[in-house]
Parts: C-alpha cells; sequence; structure tokens
C-alpha cells in the first residue's frame, strides 16, 4: 500500500475526536511538557496586545505555536513539519481555533525547506526539532532560522540536553533516579492510533532518516547555548533546565 498523501489523511481526520487525538498526543510528550510550553510563551518580552509574525519549526501538532497564540490571541502563527500526519491534525485543531497562518508539509533537511515562508518573523519557536539532525546540519538549520527572523526577533529553542563530558556519570545516574517522563505504552497507544486511522504502518510515522550521527541527547546545555552563539544570537538565556532537556531564550541582534 502507498504512504497517503496529505489529502488522503486530512479526509480521514475529518470525523475524528480533535481533542482525543491531542490527549493522547500530551501524554506521549509526558507531564512537564505543557509548563515548559507556557514558559516558552511567557518570555517573549513584548505587550500582549502586539500582532505577532510566529513561525514555529518542527511543529509536531502545534502546540508549542498555540501555547504562543493563547498568550498572544492576535499572532499570525505559521507551523512547518515533515510528517503529513503532524500538519493534517496541526492544520485541523487551528482551524478550529481560529488561528491564522500557514500550516505546511517541509522537510527541514531540504535546503528550500523555507520557500513559501514569510520572512522578518517576530518570533521562531523550536522544540524538540534540532537534535533529529547532525550537529552541522541543526547549526545550519539555526542560521536559516537566525535570518527568518526580524532585528530584535526571538528564537526560543527546547531540546533535549545532557551534561558536560566532565558531570555525565553522575548527572546520568541521577536522572535515572528521576521519575519517568515518558511511557513506551503511551507511544505506542499514538502511534498505532495513527497507523490503524491512516491505513499504513508507518511505525514510528514520520521518523527522519536513519542517522546515527544526529545530536540526540548528547549535547550540554553550554554547547547548545554555544551553538546558538555561533549562529549570531545573542542576549542568550537559560530559561530551564531539568533531568532531560533545555529551554533557551535568544536574541537577533
Amino acid at each position: 500500500m502507498a504512504i497517503p498523501v496529505q489529502a488522503e489523511i486530512d479526509d480521514k481526520l475529518r470525523g475524528e475526536d480533535l481533542n482525543t487525538w491531542l490527549d493522547l498526543w500530551r501524554a506521549e510528550q509526558g507531564p512537564a511538557k505543557p509548563g515548559a510550553l507556557k514558559l516558552i510563551a511567557a518570555a517573549i518580552p513584548v505587550p500582549v496586545d502586539r500582532s505577532l509574525r510566529v513561525l514555529d519549526v518542527g511543529c509536531g501538532t502545534g502546540d508549542a505555536g498555540r501555547a504562543i497564540h493563547s498568550r498572544f490571541p492576535t499572532a499570525r502563527i505559521d507551523f512547518v513539519d515533515r510528517n503529513e500526519f503532524f500538519v493534517a491534525l496541526c492544520d485541523a485543531v487551528n482551524r478550529r481555533g481560529g488561528i491564522t497562518g500557514q500550516t505546511l508539509v517541509r522537510d527541514l533537511s531540504e535546503p528550500n525547506w523555507q520557500r513559501d515562508l514569510a520572512t522578518e518573523y517576530d518570533v521562531v519557536v523550536a522544540v524538540n526539532t534540532m537534535h533529529w539532525f547532525t550537529l552541522a546540519k541543526a547549526a545550519e538549520l539555526l542560521g536559516d532560522i537566525f535570518q527568518s527572523l526580524r532585528s530584535g526577533g526571538v528564537f526560543l529553542l527546547m531540546e533535549p540536553a545532557g551534561a558536560a563530558p566532565r558531570f555525565a556519570l553522575g548527572f546520568d545516574t541521577w536522572k535515572k533516579q528521576q521519575p519517568a517522563q515518558h511511557k513506551y505504552e503511551d507511544w505506542q497507544h499514538f502511534w498505532s492510533r495513527v497507523n490503524a486511522l491512516v491505513g499504513y504502518d508507518y511505525g514510528f510515522l514520520g521518523d527522519p532518516p536513519d542517522n546515527q550521527d544526529r545530536i540526540g541527547d548528547g549535547l550540554s546545555v553550554m554547547r547548545w547555548v554555544g551553538v546558538l552563539a555561533d549562529a549570531g544570537f545573542q542576549s542568550i538565556d537559560i530559561l530551564l533546565r531539568d533531568a532531560e532537556k533545555v529551554v533557551l531564550a535568544s536574541v537577533k541582534p
């Protein structure tokens, strides 16, 4: 059976309870993520009545962009992801919520992923996006994002993060003692429902091409800070660091 195209997935979602799908996704993502997304939205340093232009890169179901919209209800938000199911679900939820902007299938591994997108964004957000790529490709993407922002624009990044090599052993030992943020059963439940809906066994739908050199959780917080600095970002701040991730805020000068 051929992989379903975007229009076919859109049709299959029309009879679905979107809230059920969002609940399944939230369970798959773990209990700490909603609070981190609220922090991302709260950190944007402009008045809430500002009509922002926002880009959610590697948007998944769109929860980061919608967290920003909940604080900035007049924002126009563009969403991009390589995964057709995510884009279809994101678009359906956005239309229901009256969120303006584009929701597009774009593969970040392709050089023209920014086609049809705006320039001079006020805010760009990337949540659990860059770690799928090699460090070199992530640096290239961050350069693209830097160019897409206006001067003074804000970039918010949330990614898995480890510890610096000197501290890694102790950090990893401590991390194993913390409450689990993710359950395999939740992951399996979500993706098996996706596979059943679209009528195709994706395995992990939309998993990027196998790449043993991708970042994963191998970068320390300060390495992530350095990657942002190398891309040209300034005023870089660590908003959150926990057992599994870091949230960084930065500005294009």
